[in-house]
């Protein structure tokens, strides 16, 4: 089985326990686009009602990010630990005492094809997570900023 295909089976395991437990999967809104790249004009016209209820779809998008958030690192948790596990017990045999960890790690990782690309798994997710990261609480500041807008206007 390769790497991919084991990670897979990993994050199936997570959506079907997800499933098990009732948790609702949300969708991102397709409204969010308009909204964040609402100008100055589009957003002064918006009624109080409209503020509220860009404010919740907003919301509902920071939960569909954090959402994929979680995925992505559930996968950088998963690759890093498979690493460790398949190549912990033959770092030993990568240079001597003095010779750093990394060192050991990469050439370990080289010399196992498994471990090679559930290696590339990981610099995939550690990629998407960077890119994930902050949007969230942006995404919530625009949400309060309109919930904001929103009491100004009544």
């Amino acid at each position: 089985m390769s790497g991919e295909e084991k990670l897979n089976e990993f994050l199936q395991s997570i959506e079907d326990w997800k499933r098990s437990k009732y948790l609702v999967e949300v969708e991102p809104p397709e409204e969010v686009s308009n909204i964040i790249n609402a100008n100055y004009e589009d957003m002064r016209s918006l009624t109080s009602e409209e503020c509220n209820i860009y404010s919740f779809r907003l919301y509902a998008y920071a939960e569909y990010i954090e959402t994929q958030l979680a995925k992505e690192k559930n996968a950088l948790e998963w690759a890093d630990s498979s690493i460790w596990f398949i190549i912990g017990s033959t770092m030993n045999q990568y240079g001597d005492g003095w010779t750093k960890w990394q060192q050991k790690y990469f050439a370990a990782v080289k010399e196992n094809p498994l471990a090679s690309e559930i290696l590339k798994v990981k610099n995939h997710a550690e990629a998407r997570v960077r890119t994930l990261e902050g949007k969230n609480s942006r995404i919530i500041k625009m949400a309060e900023i309109l919930t904001n807008m929103a009491r100004r206007k009544q």
